[in-house]
């Protein structure tokens, strides 16, 4: 389970929603267990297709592979998951190639996490003004910013960046307000945080410190 796995459990609970966890560990397990009352932790050997039959997967509206050790032990557990005809498999990937095969072998959704921190991390190093990036498939993405100096003043209608990037602002957030869909005519202001959806490589040339 590890790291990422606990994780995983911990906030899912917080979020209200019965969940099963399995990891070998059984150390690991128990001391989780203290941790997460409310959780099911199982110490259990998931490679081991009968293991994950027994215990009615097939019911359960999702499923995480987070195994980060083995690449064969994550894409058998992810085939043994389809065939079971578990509806959302979300695996985590040490590499590009290990990504691929997961899914063919049936993940609907694929995670690096190591390779989208990295990338998370140049990207607020390079735009210290960057709050937040989320990618939308390959060349889509989300991304959460402070205003641009240069635009601010301006409204959206003025700065029109769907006709001009391809750019769509989907939110806008005043300092010290709660969110809001934005105003086309509204002049943005200092301290405005914008989350932008568009492709990535207009959203990459953002400068939230231009003046």
């Amino acid at each position: 389970m590890g790291r990422v796995g606990a994780s995983l459990v911990r906030t899912l609970e917080a979020l209200g929603h019965d969940v099963l966890g399995l990891d070998c560990d059984e150390d690991l397990i128990q001391d989780l267990s203290l941790e997460l009352p409310r959780a099911h932790l199982i110490t259990a050997d998931v490679t081991e297709s009968m293991v994950l039959r027994d215990l009615g997967l097939e019911h359960f509206d999702g499923a995480a592979v987070v195994i980060g050790e083995s690449i064969q032990a994550s894409v058998l557990v992810t085939l043994i998951l389809k065939d079971l005809g578990v509806p959302l498999i979300i695996a985590r990937a040490n590499s590009p190639l290990h990504a691929r095969v997961l899914e063919r072998v049936g993940a609907d959704y694929v995670v690096q996490p190591e390779k989208e921190f990295g990338e998370f991390l140049a990207r607020r190093m390079s735009s210290p003004g960057i709050l937040d990036y989320l990618e939308l498939g390959q060349d889509e993405a989300l991304v959460e910013m402070k205003a641009p100096g240069e635009w601010i003043g301006k409204s959206l209608a003025d700065l029109n960046l769907h006709r001009k990037k391809g750019l769509t602002v989907l939110a806008i957030k005043g300092e010290g307000k709660e969110g809001a869909i934005p105003r086309p005519e509204a002049p943005l202001k200092e301290g405005d945080v914008l989350v932008i959806g568009g492709p990535k490589k207009e959203l990459d040339k953002l400068d939230p410190s231009a003046e």
